[in-house]
């Protein structure tokens, strides 16, 4: 073999390895029945926060803590909170106290002290009239004064006003209440119970409670802290909603369908095997993130290919942590 072809057999080879090295570096590959890509572990996490500000009174939960749907994971110091319901009901009370006199109407006692009334101004009237038609006689023969005169005048319109303010007051107890005045009031009792409502929910924010069954990955703060509306108090991650967001080239996204399963593998594992399936396909087509560490590799167009893990129940794939994925494409 002359030098010559050597040198030419060698340029070959280190040609192809070069390709090889080339298809290794990109990402989504395939080898008829399968896809393979790389991405890392992410999980469903909910920072936890109250919606009112205050002191965080109790806190019973710590890193790395199970919760169930639903446990209690902080509170504030509610005091505040408490009276001002305690005042709102009262309110409540009072109002429905009220309406309660209004719609049942006045009582009989009420009824009759009116009637009374009346049968008193009727009286006070006669006199007034009596004393007015002596006064005119005596005023004509002279025996009293015109201002004299004059006064019993006067207190004869004011007993006759009196007796019809007092006839008026009989009416309206017999009567009962108008109609606006129930109408008025029930908006009252409405209104406070509004309130009650409104400050019952707040008691109810000072408790932060878990979204979901997880895991406490964060505890932000400590009891006695003074927390603003919405500041994190503690983070959870959901286990069960663990997935690898991987990016699949366009000449390869028309094998892959929802459910589509997949095999995982991580380094940390390299012994391991564990099962995902294929739950969500990008729509639209975006260029490769920039994180990959090839130009050429940017420069591709690729879909966003979300794999749920489905099979790992030690919890070995932690978020964050580097994972290879298979994809079967095969006809089912």
């Amino acid at each position: 073999m002359t030098k010559q072809r050597r040198r030419v057999i060698v340029a070959l080879v280190v040609v192809a390895a070069a390709i090889v090295a080339l298809i290794a570096i990109l990402g989504p590959r395939s080898n008829g029945a399968t896809i393979a890509a790389f991405g890392t572990v992410e999980a469903t996490e909910a920072d936890l926060g109250f919606q009112i500000p205050g002191r965080i009174e109790q806190l019973h939960v710590d890193e790395g803590d199970n919760v169930a749907a639903g446990d209690e994971l902080a509170a504030l110091d509610g005091a505040e909170v408490q009276a001002q319901l305690r005042a709102a009901k009262a309110g409540v009370t009072a109002a429905r106290a009220r309406l309660h006199e209004l719609e049942r109407g006045f009582r009989e006692e009420e009824i009759a002290q009116g009637r009374a009334a009346l049968r008193a101004a009727e009286r006070r009237l006669e006199n007034a009239r009596q004393d007015a038609d002596r006064g005119t006689r005596l005023y004509e023969g002279g025996a009293i004064s015109r201002q004299q005169d004059d006064n019993l005048q006067t207190a004869l319109t004011l007993a006759q006003s009196e007796r019809e303010s007092a006839e008026e007051r009989v009416r309206i107890l017999e009567r009962g209440p108008r109609r606006e005045q129930v109408e008025a009031q029930r908006a009252v009792v409405a209104q406070g119970e509004a309130v009650v409502a409104q400050v019952d929910a707040a008691l109810r924010n000072t408790v932060i409670r878990a979204p979901f069954a997880g895991i406490v990955t964060v505890r932000h703060r400590q009891v006695g802290e003074i927390v603003g509306a919405g500041v994190p108090v503690a983070t959870i991650m959901n286990p069960d909603d663990r997935w690898i967001r991987i990016y699949v080239q366009e000449n390869l996204v028309g094998r892959l369908a929802i459910g589509t399963p997949a095999t995982i593998t991580a380094d940390a594992f390299p012994d391991r095997r564990y099962g995902g399936r294929v739950v969500f396909i990008a729509s639209d087509a975006e260029f490769t993130p920039r994180n990959v560490q090839t130009t050429a590799e940017r420069v591709k167009l690729v879909y966003r290919v979300k794999v749920q893990v489905t099979d790992d129940p030690s919890f070995d794939l932690k978020p964050g942590l580097p994972a290879d994925v298979v994809l079967d494409t095969s006809p089912r």
